[in-house]
């Protein structure tokens, strides 16, 4: 409304209508700021279970990829070779590891 104001009273030569309207924008604009930042960081009830629900999804995904399977190691970012899963994990891409060939004597 205010920039209406002000642009109408810009072109029919209207002081006092373009001094309304300039005014009207100046008190506006920090509460439209206020409104536009508090609607950015509240988040609604349907919100929060949607995150919830596709965090669930991409946990579900890790496992079923084989990612959560097993426990890290002593140095992160190198897989142990003999590394035990837990008793309640079931992988679907169990590892195989080959056994160094003994030489009978």
């Amino acid at each position: 409304m205010g920039l209406a104001a002000g642009v109408l009273g810009l072109l029919c030569n209207n002081d006092d209508l373009w001094r309304v309207g300039l005014f009207v924008v100046i008190t506006a604009t920090p509460l439209i700021i206020i409104r536009t930042v508090h609607t950015s960081q509240h988040a609604t009830a349907h919100q929060l279970a949607e995150a919830d629900n596709a965090g669930y999804r991409r946990a579900l995904e890790h496992v079923a990829r084989g990612l959560l399977d097993a426990p890290a190691g002593p140095t992160p970012g190198k897989r142990n070779r003999a590394e035990q899963a837990a008793g309640n994990v079931i992988p679907l891409r169990p590892q195989h590891l080959r056994q160094a060939e003994r030489k009978a004597q």
